[in-house]
């Protein structure tokens, strides 16, 4: 499991969140703040992106709400597989899970390159 360190945190910034700890039963701060961020790392995020097509085509990808039926997609002039590399990124971007924002937008720029994805505002 990989490591982060934060370094420079203030002593009563660092008090206060031991003192968290302890209140939601967790003995140890570092326990709890692993906890705290796996769980800022769920949020479901809202997103879009906008993509250009080789042929003139063009299509976008929204995340609206958090409902797993939250998401639209609408494209146009897209050859096969750039219809079907935005779909799986559709597919991934509904499930919304731990990573799968970026790995919907990796698979777009293998696709389209990435100077034609684009993340625009919800």
């Amino acid at each position: 499991m990989p490591d982060i360190l934060i370094r420079d945190v203030p002593e009563d910034v660092a008090q206060a969140l031991t003192e968290k700890a302890l209140r939601d039963g967790t003995m140890d701060r570092q326990a709890w703040l692993r906890k705290k961020l796996t769980e800022l790392a769920r949020v479901p995020e809202r997103y879009a992106f906008r993509v250009y097509g080789q042929s003139g085509g063009k299509g976008a990808i929204r995340r609206h709400s958090d409902h797993p039926n939250g998401t639209s997609t609408t494209f146009s002039n897209f050859s096969q597989p750039e219809a079907s590399a935005m779909e799986q990124a559709e597919n991934l971007i509904r499930r919304n899970g731990v990573g799968d924002k970026e790995k919907a937008y990796n698979l777009l720029v293998e696709q389209f390159g990435t100077d034609q994805v684009f993340e625009v505002p919800v």
